[in-house]
């Protein structure tokens, strides 16, 4: 009665078909539809915040069937509280029901294993979605070729980047996937190297194995980080990559607050985060202007004149044109305008590449020393001198901007393996929340209940209500035909008690009195 077979019925009998297209459920025609009357149903409803919506979807094998309601569901604020682990803890919808018939409307609240009934149609909190927030994202450029810009749009829309709006020459389509507006990361950086061996805690060791089931030798520092965008950049060949940002910086446990950008190729690999430090207004400008003046040829010698200028002994200046020249190539190689072994790789391994070419094995981590050194001392000049280009004062060599630079140089080698021309960073955005309930109406289910309450009656029944089976056998007795008669008397029961002994012995002193009597 509350199964799929009238359904099927109806599409067997009735001339009901599967929808498998797309657009408004308001298109779709009457032969795909059930009528409000159908007997027995189980359906999804999804409704946004501030909107309304009558027509559940059923799923069937070939696409699916719309069902419509005799009420409109409008769902007026949706609720969810969450764990310290970021899991859901409870979700709820306020909803206003309005009856089609009489236009009546009905407030009510509805919550997981809580559901609202009317007209016989019970009603589900089933889960929640994106109800289609809007967001504001700005996209940083990875390369020269890209300008920056500011793109709007909503989840689960798209937008057309065109030339000239930073997608260079490539054609790009930008598809918003989903807002998470709460992500909690476990950030202890607790690991095996960070532990005292010396130290001796006998209360935590045995804490370790006792107590509750749910302990765990991981401490866990979880905090929120703050929303995040995922979105996915779709070529116009039709292949897509799916990213995904946060939208604040991230301390990590390194003293530099990161920024993660997340890339991945199919849905079934994990992300791969680039790290790019947050300068001192914990934004991505610093860090951009630096990856634009190492793109720039006549920043990065200006750069290795302030470099060798302040590192040479003005006593010695025969040193500054070999270490100029030094400089310039340890740069280039970074900046990926040498070509190493027929290839323009760029970053670390680009050096890496250039020292296994030219260097003999037995020099090579010397000379390796040497060229991260003067990288990272003309990196920082290139630091200086995209903040002057930009109008802002210079940076003291002090602690902070050593950890910033140490950061920036591992992301500037990352960078140039980055898949995609830009970065969106979420600026801004609305939240529109969506609820997912499922309507069910289930005549049946009084059939159900009238078994279960059979079915308990009957376990309890077993436990206390004794069955007992007796039997008699009569037979003539040996030389008086039909005289007399002999009888052989069992009994038997389902649990062996006292009483079934005592009844037993009553009944054979009953059976022998009946005997001596001849009756």
């Amino acid at each position: 009665m509350d199964g799929d077979l009238i359904v099927k019925a109806q599409m067997w009998f009735n001339g009901k078909t599967a929808y498998n297209g797309g657009g408004l459920i308001a298109d779709v025609k009457p032969e795909h539809r059930l009528s409000e009357r159908n007997p027995t149903f189980r359906g999804n409803l999804m409704v946004a915040e501030g909107a309304q919506s009558s027509t559940a979807i059923l799923s069937q094998p070939d696409g699916i069937v719309l069902q419509d309601l005799p009420f409109a569901i409008e769902l007026r604020k949706f609720i969810v509280e969450y764990y310290a682990t970021g899991m859901p803890r409870m979700f709820a919808s306020d909803i206003v029901i309005h009856d089609k018939a009489t236009g009546d409307k009905r407030e009510a609240r509805v919550e997981v294993n809580h559901p609202a009934n009317f007209k016989g149609i019970e009603i589900y909190q089933s889960s929640f979605e994106d109800g289609g927030s809007s967001v504001k994202l700005r996209a940083f450029p990875m390369n020269a070729a890209t300008r920056p810009f500011v793109v709007e749009g909503v989840i689960g829309g798209s937008s057309q980047l065109k030339r000239g709006e930073g997608a260079g020459d490539e054609k790009l389509t930008l598809e918003y996937t989903s807002l998470r507006v709460i992500n909690v990361e476990n950030l202890s950086g607790e690991s095996a190297a960070g532990v005292d061996v010396h130290k001796a805690d006998l209360r935590e060791a045995l804490g370790r194995h006792l107590g509750a089931g749910n302990k765990t030798t991981t401490k866990k520092d979880l905090r929120n980080v703050g929303p995040s965008i995922t979105y996915k950049l779709r070529d116009a060949a039709g292949q897509a990559r799916e990213f995904h940002n946060y939208m604040l910086p991230v301390d990590t446990g390194d003293g530099v607050p990161v920024f993660l950008l997340g890339s991945r190729e199919t849905p079934s690999e994990p992300f791969r985060y680039l790290r790019v430090p947050a300068d001192e207004q914990g934004s991505l400008d610093g860090f951009l202007r630096l990856r634009a003046a190492l793109d720039n040829p006549a920043l990065r010698e200006q750069a290795v004149r302030r470099y060798a200028a302040r590192t040479i002994d003005p006593a010695r200046p025969e040193l500054a044109t070999q270490l100029s020249a030094s400089a310039s190539r340890a740069l280039a190689l970074f900046a990926g305008s040498e070509v190493v072994n027929g290839n323009r790789t760029g970053g670390l391994q680009a050096m890496a590449d250039f020292m296994e070419a030219n260097i003999p094995e037995a020099e090579r981590n010397r000379a390796g020393e040497v060229l991260i050194r003067i990288l990272n001392g003309v990196l920082f000049e290139l630091l200086q001198v995209s903040r002057e280009q930009a109008g802002l004062a210079g940076l003291a060599a002090d602690e902070k901007v050593q950890r910033f630079m140490t950061q920036a140089v591992m992301a500037l080698s990352d960078a140039q393996l980055y898949p995609a021309p830009m970065t969106f960073q979420l600026q801004d955005f609305t939240q529109v929340q969506a609820s997912v309930f499922q309507v069910a109406r289930a005549p049946g289910k009084t059939v159900v209940y009238l078994g279960c309450a059979l079915l308990i009656l009957g376990v309890f029944a077993m436990l206390y209500v004794r069955e007992r089976r007796l039997w008699i056998w009569i037979a003539p007795e040996d030389g008086c035909m039909g005289a007399s008669s002999h009888a052989t008397m069992a009994l038997s029961t389902n649990r062996k008690t006292m009483d079934g002994d005592r009844e037993f012995d009553h009944l054979r002193e009953k059976l022998m009195g009946a005997r001596e009597q001849r009756t």
